[in-house]
């Protein structure tokens, strides 16, 4: 099977017109129209994540939400120690039907996409492209344990049995982790990292995310080195039912490089 890979680099025009907030018209090189595009934030994140990156998309000329998911960041008051993975993916379908969003580009970091295969599996018929960003990949009956060292999962198994939280890792391990060791961005990220339920992570995806016939695409953060990302895009790449592209830079990239995570997301249309 023939695999497009790509590694989308940005090009100096693009981050000269975005760090100076020109805007730009939709092209040939995000595909000619404009995209409503719905991001979906990693385990321990909220929607605060894309607060750098969804301003650049806006100036490209496309549409941007990206709701945060039950029990975290502003909602971390709601329901935190239950809010698991069913009701984070009805967190998303209510947020696309509600706001009668269609044909969007859902996006999925990290933890979220095992919220992104659940989305596909409810069926909506309003997700267009369903990307990966260096994110889980669970299809029916899997979680996002089943990816994890048994200890790990015996871990969240038990923490899931009462409704308890998962904390938010040392702040020590955020280099090695997600590439935050910037000093300013981890002062700016700290306060608003929340725990997480570890419901969230123990629960399966019901219903089959391939379904549907959809644009797939997996984009690699490409200077990630945790070993279980390296190995979901490994299997990626042998799955033809996905494209598979790389952006140079670490697991958050989009609060790292902004500018260059944008351009290779809209190189993806």
């Amino acid at each position: 099977m023939k695999l497009e890979r790509r590694t989308a680099i940005i090009g100096a025009a693009t981050t000269a017109l975005a760090l100076h907030g020109c805007s730009t018209t939709p092209n040939a090189s995000t595909g000619g129209k404009p995209r409503h595009y719905v991001l979906l934030h990693g385990a321990w994140h909220g929607a605060w994540a894309w607060s750098k990156a969804a301003p650049l998309i806006r100036r490209a000329g496309h549409e941007v939400s990206a709701p945060t998911l039950s029990g975290l960041g502003e909602r971390s008051h709601v329901a935190a120690g239950t809010s698991g993975l069913a009701v984070h993916v009805q967190d998303v379908v209510s947020h696309l039907m509600m706001e009668d969003l269609r044909d969007v580009v859902l996006v999925g970091h990290s933890y979220a996409g095992c919220v992104l295969s659940g989305v596909l599996a409810a069926r909506t018929g309003r997700v267009a492209h369903a990307i990966y960003l260096d994110a889980f990949v669970p299809l029916q009956g899997q979680a996002m344990s089943n990816f994890l060292p048994p200890p790990v999962k015996a871990d969240f198994d038990r923490l899931a049995a009462q409704n308890a939280t998962v904390p938010v890792p040392p702040v020590a391990t955020w280099g090695e982790r997600w590439g935050l060791s910037d000093s300013a961005l981890i002062a700016w990220s700290q306060p608003r990292m929340t725990a997480q339920a570890a419901r969230s992570f123990t629960e399966q995806v019901a219903g089959d995310p391939m379904a549907e016939p959809i644009r797939r695409t997996y984009l690699k953060c490409s200077t990630n080195p945790n070993p279980q990302f390296k190995a979901i895009a490994a299997g990626i790449q042998k799955d033809n039912r996905f494209k598979y592209a790389e952006v140079e830079g670490h697991h958050d990239v989009m609060l790292i490089d902004p500018p260059r995570f944008v351009s290779s997301l809209l190189s993806l249309a």
